[in-house]
């Protein structure tokens, strides 16, 4: 079985690679102020609106999802590095 090995600080920089795309996702604004009427008569300005309202709706629970993800990965970093000062003080000098 393969090894896989994986450090607090990987797991760190993880929760703040999600902060930094959270972040993103909330810069990019809304685009839903597009005019829909600009495309003239027809279904495609209704059909451009529902597309747009979606994508602000997933835009919004996808950030809040990412920040979430973030804050978790940030936590299991540090309780790593606290699980591994705990063991290395349990089983003494050298023992990590």
């Amino acid at each position: 079985m393969p090894e896989i090995e994986v450090s607090a600080e990987e797991v760190a920089r993880l929760g703040d690679a999600l902060g930094e795309v959270s972040a993103f996702l909330g810069a990019v604004g809304q685009v839903s102020r597009l005019e829909p009427w600009a495309l003239g008569p027809g279904r495609s300005a209704a059909a451009l609106t529902e597309v747009l309202a979606n994508w602000e709706r997933y835009r919004l629970l996808l950030g809040r999802r990412l920040d979430e993800l973030a804050v978790a990965a940030r936590a299991a970093g540090a309780a790593y590095v606290q699980v591994e000062i705990e063991l290395a003080e349990d089983l003494g000098p050298g023992g990590l």
